[in-house]
């Protein structure tokens, strides 16, 4: 349908508040860029089949229940399948196998249709997910080259669409045994823990063992006193990341060295060993696409920093207490001390239970749970030994903490932190030592991590974008120019809290990125009101954003080294839920129509506008979301995309199919959608002129943009009376050009929101808007003359100029540009605002 000849186009700059490209012609002002697009994908963080279930990949059938069938295949290992579906311990402990997670995201032979979509829907830009178990799942040092190959190729067909693309070296709660992603099976094994016994020991809530092993369940957690819980709740995930084992990754990947300096491997401490194994296996991938010649700089132009970073116990101030970090309480949620209780084996009766609602944290009493047969999550003796021989490291000797049994192993009750015997904690403060201790996380452990992982990135991507992404809702530090080198952009993610935990709209809100950071309190962040909500929305992506300009944070000294912001992660859950009583109860999830997450995505989107003027990529593009399991991971269901919202209307229906061989663009774009009129939405993609504020209302289509023309400074000319008709001549030519030097602003316009209706004027002539003639325009078609609806001819945009304060609009496909001179009149403003055409 569209051509895919792969553009040249010139290295980013980094060093001012936007990503700007170089003009191609010499002399000319760079171009201004908004960087927009999506993620890929949720599937990303799971390997596809398991060996031994490969053979129905290749499932065929007519009927469209085989179809969905075939595509919960392709799904994988899903955050809800277990060892009974898909062998998820065997597996992983085998190594997994060659290309374990090849067709992540999709199949190659889909790319294409994927990427063509996302360009039709204006996005320019992938944040492209890669698992660190997906380059070394089989032990430390094998790197899976069969997926490394297949990588290059899904990046090379990036390129041929002109997509720019950063990758996320991506993990959530370390790993997917901790019901997470990230982490290899062996790296927990390493760290002393038996995966296997995760879950029943309360040490995470993993889904996969939700059924089975769950509250109720035979072997499990015992009931909550009120009932057996069924469903997974929504969003508990997160809560694992104030559970032990995610906790106590994260601490000996961090710092091992100063908490448990008993722990080495191979003569290193753990965390110098993990984090070598970490940035060994990024800078492997970096190497080989290096190597591939033809992805660097023109497709690939950045690394994303560790994706949401966690400090485990690090800094908690007393262990006998959940700490300030842990408000958010969903489901059991044990203090620090019950964790390492119920991590050796030993039964804990007063869990707190927790739950969040629309009016805040709630307790919903106690629970009793015992790990079954005593059994501790961490490894016994023997276990150890054999991970030794399996995986090729030796623990030092001083890493021994079992009895006299071989049992126990807790690697914090080895170093003095607890007694398991009393079940008393020993040391209150061990991880927040007082007085001159390393308690600063992201000073002391984050930024030098951060600073050997893109130091080792660059010596094969020399020109790298490094993407700082910090703790959510946490300032970046200080940076060096050295570690900088002028080529830096911050990712921050953003989430409305509410409407994400809670699946469902309402009619307050408060500034949680204000909260955290000490900036107000919690009378004055509450806010009421639509317009209101939408305010203090875009005050926290403000607050972000500020982030990449304060001279205390990547910033720096130098005013002109203020850096760009691309959001890396924002959207809203689309399996909401119906609303009563002013949104402070909720009913079932409500899939009529999306009117209510289209409003929520609304707002979000209109944050990133305005003054903001943010670049961002969506959270998420994954087609194969499912109404049953969401996204397949951990119930999440933000898809833009999926094919269950294509009806089945019968075996013998079809339509589902169009997705991946789209007729005509209705189908390209429309299909399979959820609240498209939200997301896909008008904005300025580039500009040779600063973009001051931008806005756009999803109900009427007004779109209003405010540029910042800067006119060209001249230096007086200089008379040279030895030589003055040649240098006369040549200065006068010279500011002549660049007097009439032109400008321009790009404009994404897209056909959900301004498509022509050929039944209003169907031989309306095509035209340009001048000054002078500011009311109708309709585009000219796009180059490829590509068809809205098969038979009735391309498609073109229909709008009405309210102002334009200068120069003239032209439109062709979904694509405006508006041009004007820059002339050497100071700075001026510049004015579009455009609806479509009412008729």
């Amino acid at each position: 349908m569209v051509s895919s000849a792969a553009p040249t186009r010139s290295i980013l700059d980094t060093s001012h508040s936007y990503f700007l490209q170089p003009s191609p012609n010499p002399g000319e002002s760079p171009i201004a860029l908004l960087l927009r697009g999506v993620n890929i994908s949720s599937t990303s963080k799971y390997p596809t089949l398991p060996n031994s279930l490969s053979e129905y990949s290749s499932l065929e059938g007519t009927s469209r229940s085989d179809r969905d069938r075939k595509r919960r295949i392709l799904a994988g290992q899903e955050s809800h399948l277990g060892e009974d579906e898909v062998g998820l311990y065997s597996e992983a402990e085998q190594g997994g196998g060659d290309g374990w997670f090849v067709g992540r995201p999709f199949p190659i032979e889909e790319v294409d249709v994927h990427l063509l979509r996302l360009k039709a829907w204006g996005f320019t830009t992938i944040r492209y997910l890669i698992v660190w178990e997906a380059l070394e799942h089989a032990g430390p040092g094998k790197y899976d080259e069969d997926f490394i190959d297949y990588t290059i190729a899904i990046l090379r067909k990036c390129r041929e669409h002109g997509m720019r693309v950063f990758i996320s070296p991506h993990q959530d709660v370390f790993s997917r045994f901790i019901s997470g992603s990230g982490a290899p099976y062996w790296v927990l094994v390493a760290l002393g823990l038996n995966p296997k016994r995760i879950h029943q020991t309360g040490s995470a809530v993993v889904h996969q063992c939700w059924s089975t092993q769950g509250y109720g369940g035979e072997e499990g957690i015992q009931s909550v006193k009120e009932g057996k819980l069924d469903d997974w709740p929504d969003m508990i995930w997160n809560t694992n990341l104030h559970r032990l084992a995610a906790r106590h990754c994260f601490t000996m990947f961090w710092a091992s060295d100063y908490f448990a300096p008993k722990c080495k491997i191979d003569g290193l401490p753990v965390s110098d060993w993990v984090q070598n194994r970490f940035i060994a296996a990024y800078g492997h991938l970096a190497n080989r696409l290096k190597n591939a010649g033809d992805i660097l700089d023109d497709c690939l132009i950045g690394w994303d920093s560790m994706n949401e970073p966690q400090e485990g116990l690090i800094g908690i101030p007393d262990l006998n207490k959940c700490p300030p970090a842990q408000s958010f309480k969903k489901g059991p949620s044990p203090t620090p001390l019950q964790g390492f209780i119920l991590g050796n084996g030993q039964p804990v009766d007063d869990v707190e239970m927790g739950d969040f609602t629309s009016t805040g944290q709630k307790s919903k009493g106690t629970i009793s749970i015992t790990p079954p047969e005593g059994k501790a999550v961490w490894l016994t003796r023997e276990e150890a030994k054999q991970a030794e021989t399996k995986w090729g490291w030796k623990w030092d000797e001083e890493w021994d903490f079992w009895d006299e049994n071989g049992n126990g192993g807790c690697i914090w009750a080895g170093h003095g932190v607890w007694d398991p015997a009393h079940k008393s904690i020993l040391r209150t403060q061990y991880f927040k030592p007082p007085g001159k201790g390393p308690t600063d996380f992201i000073e002391a452990f984050w930024k030098p991590h951060y600073t050997k992982f893109i130091k080792r990135i660059r010596e094969s991507h020399p020109n790298a974008i490094s993407f700082v992404n910090p703790p959510v809702f946490e300032e970046p530090p200080d940076l060096s120019e050295e570690v900088k080198k002028g080529r830096m952009a911050l990712s921050s993610h953003f989430y409305d809290g509410l409407t994400l935990l809670n699946k469902r709209r309402h009619v307050f809100n408060a500034d949680a990125v204000g909260l955290q950071r000490g900036l107000t309190n919690m009378i004055s962040a509450i806010r009421f009101g639509e317009k209101s909500v939408k305010s203090v929305m875009r005050g926290q992506l403000g607050e972000l954003k500020s982030d990449a300009n304060k001279s205390e944070g990547i910033a720096g000294e130098n005013d002109d080294k203020n850096y760009p912001t691309l959001i890396g992660e924002i959207g809203t859950p689309w399996d909401m839920k119906t609303t009563k009583l002013f949104g402070l109860a909720k009913g079932k999830a409500d899939r009529k129509d999306y009117k209510e997450p289209a409003k929520a995505m609304d707002q979000v989107m209109n944050a990133c506008d305005g003054h903001n003027a943010l670049s961002y990529t969506l959270w998420v593009y994954e087609p194969l979301s499912t109404h049953a399991h969401g996204d397949g991971w951990n119930g999440e269901d933000l898809s833009l995309i999926s094919y269950d919202e294509i009806p089945n209307e019968g075996e013998e229906a079809n339509d589902d199919l169009l997705m991946l061989n789209p007729p005509d663009l209705k189908n390209l774009i429309n299909l399979g959608t959820r609240g498209i009129q939200s997301w896909c939405r008008p904005y300025p993609i580039e500009s040779s002129s600063k973009i001051e504020k931008f806005s756009f209302d999803m109900k009427s289509g007004n779109f209003n943009l405010v540029i910042t023309i800067k006119g060209l400074e001249y230096k007086p000319i200089i008379n040279d009376k030895s030589n003055d008709n040649i240098i006369n001549n040549q200065e006068e030519e010279k500011e002549e050009i660049s007097i009439n030097q032109k400008g321009y602003t790009k404009l994404y316009l897209p056909y959900v929101h301004y498509l022509f209706n050929s039944s209003i004027s169907p031989n309306t002539e095509i035209k340009s808007i001048t000054d002078k003639e500011k009311t109708r325009i309709i585009g000219k078609p796009d180059n490829n003359n590509e068809e809205w609806v098969k038979g009735n001819g391309p498609a073109t945009i229909d709008i009405e100029i309210l102002d334009l304060s200068e120069g003239s609009l032209e439109v062709i496909g979904q694509w405006g540009w508006w041009r004007y001179n820059i002339g050497n009149e100071g700075e001026r403003e510049g004015r579009l605002r455009i609806r479509p055409w009412k008729g």
